[in-house]
């Protein structure tokens, strides 16, 4: 069907206000994790960069959530605007229907639904697991985790007692450290006058920097019977304060919402350790169900906005909102219920999931037989009414002495 010029100019109403939305939103997700993820980074020394890189593996969660959003607030933005100026008056005077009036914004919903699609399946659970991964080796690095005055800390083979820390946080004194190689085959004590936490590269491990000591070793095994011991006073010795295998994370795949929607249904029937057949079933319905719920969001957009007065503009778009909230939230219980195993996902999520398109739908077809503010085709909506008369008993209740 070929693209027309009323189709363009639909499809650009909606999607003007649909990219400001998904913007304004986008950005208020993310600006309230970067100042977590900033005591964060921050807290443990790391570099800024790790910081936005953190936000980037962000972008696809917090994606999938606004698009959903930002298509209705479009679509209810675009229509509003033109029933406002009488424009979809006009069209339908002109034999285009709101059926034919909604089907630029489906187009429009069938490309968001595929972004999502793709989303869902594969980016969102590919960018958890790097953003774990990335917050779990800032939390390992963390130097304010590994220092505290008069506290033994243990950092893999190393445990080492500070009796005091400057006001820098980073300055040390009286530091006693021990050191073993895992196996009992050696270890050493390390006593020192001061010292320092710094480090060697911008991503790289904490390094604890003494000053003015004298270390002890001992390493059992040779000719001596009983091992050889020797002592060793120093200037300034170096201990970094890690162990390889202990910086690495787990492989992707020990939580659902880290598996491909592929992964969900291959193993379903036989879930990886640590994990329940609800759980996997529960995550791949949910995915699912959100998906197909998208095309929706216009059929009930283009019925919430049909409102000409400003006050009914605004009361469309606080109902719109509220289904949305409520209607993730019964997602949310039904998921959780599945997961529990106290009902099945037809339940759970599917049958929520066919009230809210029923209703979507039924609002669009009273749209479409119903010429809204028309007394003598049903008047105003049961919203419409309802604010027009609490702001009545406002305006009452104040002319009151």
């Amino acid at each position: 069907m070929p693209i027309t010029l009323f189709d363009r100019y639909i499809a650009g109403q909606i999607l003007r206000p649909l990219a400001i939305a998904l913007c304004v939103a986008l950005l208020a997700f993310l600006v309230s994790r970067f100042l977590q993820l900033m005591d964060l980074v921050l807290g443990a020394s790391g570099p800024i960069k790790v910081m936005f890189e953190i936000i980037g593996y962000l972008v696809p969660h917090y994606l999938s959530i606004a698009l959903p959003i930002s298509l209705l607030f479009g679509v209810m933005f675009g229509f509003n605007k033109m029933t406002r100026d009488g424009e979809v008056d006009a069209m339908q005077a002109a034999g285009l229907s709101l059926a034919r009036q909604l089907r630029p914004a489906m187009a429009v919903a069938i490309a968001v639904m595929a972004i999502n699609t793709v989303m869902e399946s594969y980016l969102r659970p590919y960018a958890r697991y790097a953003y774990q991964q990335v917050v779990y080796a800032v939390s390992k690095a963390a130097l304010h985790a590994s220092v505290r005055a008069g506290v033994f800390a243990r950092v893999g083979n190393v445990t080492f007692l500070i009796q005091g820390i400057g006001p820098d946080g980073v300055s040390l004194s009286r530091v006693f450290l021990y050191e073993s190689d895992g196996e009992g085959e050696s270890a050493s004590a390390v006593a020192a006058k001061g010292g320092d936490l710094i480090r060697a590269e911008e991503d790289g491990p904490p390094i604890l920097r003494l000053f003015e000591g004298l270390r002890i070793s001992r390493h059992v095994g040779g000719a001596e019977p009983g091992g050889q011991s020797s002592a060793l006073r120093f200037r300034e010795l170096r201990t970094v304060l890690h162990e390889e295998h202990a910086m690495m994370f787990r492989p992707r795949g020990a939580h659902e919402r880290e598996m491909t929607i592929v992964e969900l249904w291959r193993q379903k029937d036989h879930p990886p350790a640590g994990l329940r057949a609800s759980d996997l079933v529960a995550e791949f319905n949910s995915r699912v169900a959100r998906v197909l719920s998208i095309p929706l969001m216009p059929v009930l957009g283009l019925y919430l906005a049909l409102g000409r007065g400003r006050s009914d503009r605004l009361v469309g778009f606080a109902v719109g909102l509220i289904i949305l909230i409520a209607y993730e939230r019964v997602l949310d219980f039904g998921k959780n219920a599945v997961e529990s195993g106290l009902v099945g996902p037809l339940t759970g999520l599917w049958l929520p999931y066919f009230v809210f398109a029923t209703g979507s739908l039924l609002l669009f077809a009273r749209a479409v037989l119903v010429v809204p503010h028309t007394p003598a085709l049903g008047g105003r909506r049961w919203w419409e009414r309802a604010a027009s008369v609490l702001g009545e008993r406002l305006k009452r209740s104040r002319r009151r002495p």
